[in-house]
């Protein structure tokens, strides 16, 4: 019976180890993500952000308001514990942008920064070659 216990527990682990291997951002990082551009949707605006290599990204608004702006900027990014990602950096405007990108759920949690205030908002995220 012992035996049993134990084959099972080995078994299970495994499983979940051979889980996490198959997340690519878990395992590589913002390497995952070079080269990809992720949409951003918040309700009627549309962002597209590309991250181009280790530590510099480009970002367009495809709808809304801001249509037709774009930036690139220069960010850091760090992988959570449960395979997330949070990502920040300052815009030449001055905002500070903080985000956990949750891309198995397909949301975005923003932070913008606004001098003292602080916005908060959610969003929806995929990778764009996903189409």
């Amino acid at each position: 019976m012992r035996y049993v216990q134990t084959l099972i527990l080995l078994l299970t682990v495994a499983c979940l180890h051979s889980q996490e291997s198959s997340d690519p951002i878990k395992t590589a990082g913002s390497h995952a993500l070079i080269g990809k551009t992720i949409v951003y949707r918040y309700g009627e605006s549309v962002y597209h952000l590309t991250i181009d290599n280790e530590s510099e990204l480009h970002w367009e608004a495809m709808s809304g308001d801001e249509k037709g702006t774009k930036e690139n900027e220069t960010y850091k990014m760090h992988v959570l514990d449960n395979g997330n990602l949070f990502i920040t950096w300052g815009e030449a405007n001055g905002i500070g942008v903080s985000q956990v990108l949750d891309f198995k759920q397909g949301v975005v949690y923003n932070h913008l920064l606004r001098g003292r205030n602080v916005d908060i908002m959610t969003g929806e995220i995929r990778i764009l070659e996903d189409e």
